[in-house]
């Protein structure tokens, strides 16, 4: 089973990845705050119709699961905080790469706790 969450989570590391290097500032890229801002926005569009797939999956299979407490939404405010707080220039914005690193291994991690099910019932 995939999710659509999943691959626009994917498409936004690559982003990050692809952005530009600083060899002045070691650490620090160049991103297309805007195209990262699109990419966060399809996780907001998207990140609902999916745990309710999900929850159809595990309901269909009989699967009982606890819903947790999430917080991928606050994991996508903390990324677009992060964003806001970076140095522009031009049509980017200078930040410090390993920041969003760990924002999106958090983004990967926190997703809800019916999407991560399924995708291991599926396999």
């Amino acid at each position: 089973m995939r999710f659509h969450t999943r691959e626009l989570i994917k498409n936004l590391e690559e982003n990050l990845q692809n952005s530009y290097s600083l060899p002045i500032f070691k650490g620090y890229k160049a991103i297309n705050k805007r195209g990262v801002e699109k990419l966060i926005d399809q996780i907001y569009a998207t990140l609902p119709h999916d745990v309710q797939k999900a929850r159809e999956f595990l309901r269909a299979r009989q699967y009982d699961y606890t819903p947790q407490n999430n917080t991928t939404y606050e994991t996508l405010q903390n990324i677009e905080n992060t964003l806001d707080e970076g140095f522009p220039f031009a049509q980017t914005v200078i930040l410090n790469i390993r920041e969003l690193e760990k924002l999106l291994e958090q983004l990967q991690n926190n997703l809800p706790i019916e999407i991560t099910k399924a995708e291991n019932l599926s396999k």
